[in-house]
């Protein structure tokens, strides 16, 4: 019996393309903010799981005395007060014409990423949170929801992605460029640290890369087996990453970010103060 080449026949047929597009728009965009982070930026990663069953409980009892809100707004307040309690963290790497330095910033503003659709197609872009630590969860909640649902003329980050639709990779590389070696032209445009998360329970861990010296990364919130005080029980899980610059920030303030917005999440005592003041 005959047995076909493998070299031959059907299966030997390069694999047909599908589509083929240029790199331009908000992709080239984004792309240009993933290169500089590639290429400009030492990541660090590390994880934790965080227990946060008090968390979801003070959620739900802020959802009922002030106004209904997503975790979301919790994950970014947590972030800037991790980054209050540490201020050296809220600084970048930038270019300069004979050397690099280092920028600390006065105001926490978290990037996060929002997804909607756009001119007829859906659209990933950069939402800000300026001054972060000091809004309330209400007020955070109100601009995240005004990202998400806007008219698109009404916001600077969707006009500024609508600028950019027609964009090739050049351009984006030169406003990358500025933003490089001009913190005030960076700060303008973006955030100095950021969130990222996936939804439900599906993925673990997510490690995000980004232009800046922190970025806490969201993953997997499920109920699972755990240790509260000498006993085992069964609490909410919520499994977190923390990407660092390591040319900006020690190896010590890291762990201190870490432990910070470990503290933030697992006790909700930021959520429990606001309640407090509105009692």
């Amino acid at each position: 019996m005959k047995t076909q080449n493998p070299g031959h026949g059907p299966s030997a047929l390069p694999n047909p393309i599908a589509e083929s597009r240029t790199v331009r728009g908000e992709e080239a965009y984004i792309y240009g903010f993933k290169s500089r982070a590639q290429h400009h930026h030492c990541l660090g990663y590390g994880t934790a799981s965080l227990e946060v069953s008090e968390l979801l409980r003070l959620h739900k009892q802020y959802c009922r005395a002030v106004r209904t809100i997503t975790l979301v707004p919790i994950y970014a307040k947590a972030t800037a007060l991790a980054l209050q309690r540490n201020p050296e963290a809220n600084a970048i790497l930038f270019r300069k014409p004979f050397g690099l330095r280092i920028v600390r910033f006065e105001r926490i503003d978290v990037n996060l990423p929002i997804t909607r659709e756009i001119d007829g197609r859906p659209v990933t872009f950069i939402g800000t949170l300026r001054n972060a630590a000091k809004k309330s969860l209400a007020q955070l909640q109100e601009e995240i929801s005004f990202y998400q649902h806007c008219d698109p003329a009404d916001s600077p980050a969707i006009r500024r992605i609508r600028q950019f639709s027609r964009m090739p990779l050049w351009l984006a590389r030169a406003i990358h460029w500025r933003m490089t070696w001009d913190p005030e032209f960076y700060a303008g445009n973006v955030g100095t640290c950021g969130l990222t998360f996936v939804g439900g329970d599906w993925f673990e861990h997510f490690l995000p890369i980004a232009p800046t010296s922190v970025v806490f990364g969201i993953g997997g919130l499920k109920q699972e087996p755990c240790v509260r005080g000498r006993e085992i029980v069964v609490g909410d899980v919520l499994k977190c990453s923390l990407m660092v610059d390591n040319y900006v920030i020690s190896g010590l303030t890291a762990a201190h970010l870490a432990r910070d917005f470990k503290e933030l999440l697992e006790s909700g005592s930021f959520i429990r103060e606001e309640l407090e003041k509105r009692s």
